[in-house]
């Protein structure tokens, strides 16, 4: 499967990185929205005595949605919805801890299987574009890649210092049972946050790091996990906090970059797999200036043993400059190299590992580095062992591999101690 999306991009016939781009457009300054259109942005009034403000960038999905008759009465989302349903909500106008809140909806609003880097690179320009004017970002989407979406601008906003929660419903905000509302709300909560500086999911419950979520469920209202990172924070009858894990405030100038390399591809292998037709693609695919290779493959990060023929295409691969990197099928653990005996062949071949890396945070971190014209292939290859945003535990920090001595355990066990202090 093909990492990148259906946002517009010019094909590649060069070695030139595609371009990409987005069927809405940059929303550009939004500080002083009244003086700007009503229909680019619009403040909500506020009653409270709360000095900060949060700008909520609209894209679209299920929270804006309402059935539409034209198309079956299907769920579409619906123009100008969002914020005249904020400008009713008593929790965002009457509370004086609330924020001021700033909406800006996009035109067209976007259905989150049609958003890619295009349209994650408009989002990170229009932050911005306003990051010295508002003290927090929410950015509502559809859930089905808002876990790719969010890792991007994790990794495109670098030296970030300030909030940026994604989130989003499975039940549209217009229904009188939904669970929109409540993410929308505490999302701005914790977009003017003090502690928080860095890009995230609210979701449900909980509060997680960007670049370490996934999507795992399309009907429940935990829609996502974080599988090797606690939450940063949990909602009950208080907010809980894992300020252990937060990200420290960053020491250098905020920068933007959201050039995205996404001439990869994404291999998830199966038992009994025709690594004939897998060695074709990969020659082909090569033709076409292939950059990145993502294997997902069993357990700690093993393949068939017999595969010579496609290890060795692997190793070609590799020594024409694609960077291939080894991922697990598991929901939770890490890829360990070299544990297994058939690791040792990759190894050999030039793949390198992902850790425990999502396959969201992997193939973003991957475009992203690509995109970057300051970076060769080998120094491509070293950062994505090297922790950017959080996305990755260090080597020293995982837990011990199967069948490990004591020895290796208690390590293991001491290192981990050491995490928290």
């Amino acid at each position: 499967s093909s990492s990148s999306s259906s946002s517009s991009s010019a094909p590649s016939t060069s070695d030139d990185i595609p371009v990409h781009t987005s069927v809405s457009h940059d929303a550009g300054p939004l500080w002083d929205a009244e003086e700007c259109p009503d229909d680019v942005a619009t403040i909500i009034p506020h009653r409270g005595s709360c000095r900060k403000r949060v700008l909520v960038l609209c894209t679209g999905g299920t929270l804006t949605m309402s059935n539409d008759p034209s198309q079956g009465n299907s769920l579409a989302p619906v123009q100008g919805a969002l914020t005249s349903y904020l400008s009713t909500m008593v929790e965002l106008t009457e509370d004086p801890e609330m924020p001021e809140i700033v909406s800006h909806e996009y035109v067209p609003l976007i259905d989150s299987s049609d958003m890619g880097p295009g349209d994650w690179a408009m989002i990170a320009r229009d932050i911005e574009t306003n990051y010295y004017h508002f003290d927090g970002f929410v950015v509502l989407m559809g859930t089905d890649t808002m876990a790719y979406a969010a890792s991007a601008l994790s990794f495109m906003l670098q030296n970030l210092s300030k909030p940026v929660v994604f989130t989003g419903s499975q039940i549209p905000l217009r229904e009188p049972y939904n669970d929109a509302r409540k993410n929308l709300i505490m999302a701005i909560i914790f977009a003017s946050s003090d502690s928080v500086s860095e890009v995230t999911i609210f979701f449900h419950d909980r509060l997680i790091r960007a670049c370490r979520a996934t999507k795992v469920n399309t009907s429940k209202l935990l829609a996502f996990d974080s599988p090797n990172l606690d939450p940063l924070a949990e909602i009950g009858i208080n907010i809980e906090e894992n300020e252990h894990l937060f990200r420290p405030p960053p020491r250098g100038a905020f920068r933007v970059s959201t050039s995205m390399d996404t001439r990869l591809i994404t291999l998830r292998l199966v038992p009994g797999f025709d690594d004939a037709c897998i060695k074709q693609m990969i020659h082909a695919a090569r033709e076409t200036h292939l950059k990145g290779l993502v294997l997902q493959l069993y357990g700690t990060g093993n393949m068939p043993s017999l595969k010579d023929d496609l290890v060795h295409c692997l190793e070609e691969a590799t020594a024409a400059g694609v960077c291939i990197v080894a991922t697990t099928q598991c929901h939770t653990g890490s890829v360990i190299m070299g544990h297994y005996a058939t690791g040792q062949k990759l190894l050999k071949a030039g793949v390198i590992s992902a850790s425990d890396m999502t396959l969201e945070a992997t193939t973003t971190k991957l475009a992203y580095l690509l995109g970057r014209q300051d970076l060769s292939i080998e120094e491509v290859r070293h950062l994505m062992h090297v922790d950017l945003r959080g996305e990755i535990t260090p080597e020293s920090e995982l837990p011990p591999p199967p069948l490990a001595s004591t020895y290796q355990k208690a390590i293991a066990k001491r290192n981990r101690s050491r995490r928290y202090f």
